[in-house]
């Protein structure tokens, strides 16, 4: 039980790096085609770690960042015009699930890595965690409303990680 809540915590921690990296106005937004930007990795490993990084001035400033990772991957990668045709679909009634972040997860990681039994939870408005209650991996994907925000916009998964 320890070990999935250090996993849990660290999802989250993950989640909070991804909003924060977005806000800072030096990291870019991740990309439908990026990978999760180096804060967010940082700040989950650190998490995961058993002993305090320095943070000395002398390291602070340094470049630290890691070389790219296995774990992360691309998202969807629509268009701006297959975003609308999606949406234009769900509003006739094709696809409903589209208008759920959670289900669209759980489509996502099927599609993706073949999962078929999960478990979605969301980590906040745009970020859900997906666990295969097969083997236990867990991945964190960012979502996006390409089309319109609201109960009525489609879901799309941006990019994502995986954690576990």
């Amino acid at each position: 039980m320890r070990f999935r809540a250090s996993k849990t915590f660290a999802a989250v921690a993950l989640s909070l790096g991804l909003v924060a990296s977005c806000s800072d106005g030096d990291t870019p937004a991740p990309t439908t085609g990026g990978s999760v930007p180096a804060s967010a990795l940082v700040t989950a490993t650190t998490v995961e770690s058993t002993s305090v990084p320095d943070t000395s001035p002398a390291t602070a400033y340094e470049d630290t960042t890691p070389p790219p990772t296995e774990a992360s991957f691309p998202g969807e990668n629509l268009t701006p015009e297959e975003a609308g045709e999606l949406q234009r679909a769900v509003d006739e009634g094709s696809q409903p699930w589209r208008l759920d972040p959670s289900l669209v997860a759980q489509a996502f990681v099927a599609d993706r890595f073949g999962w078929s039994d999960t478990e979605a939870r969301m980590a906040d408005p745009h970020t859900v965690e997906v666990t295969d209650r097969a083997d236990g991996s867990i991945v964190v994907l960012q979502l996006r409303q390409p089309v319109r925000e609201g109960a009525d916009g489609i879901w799309v998964v941006t990019d994502g990680v995986r954690i576990g």
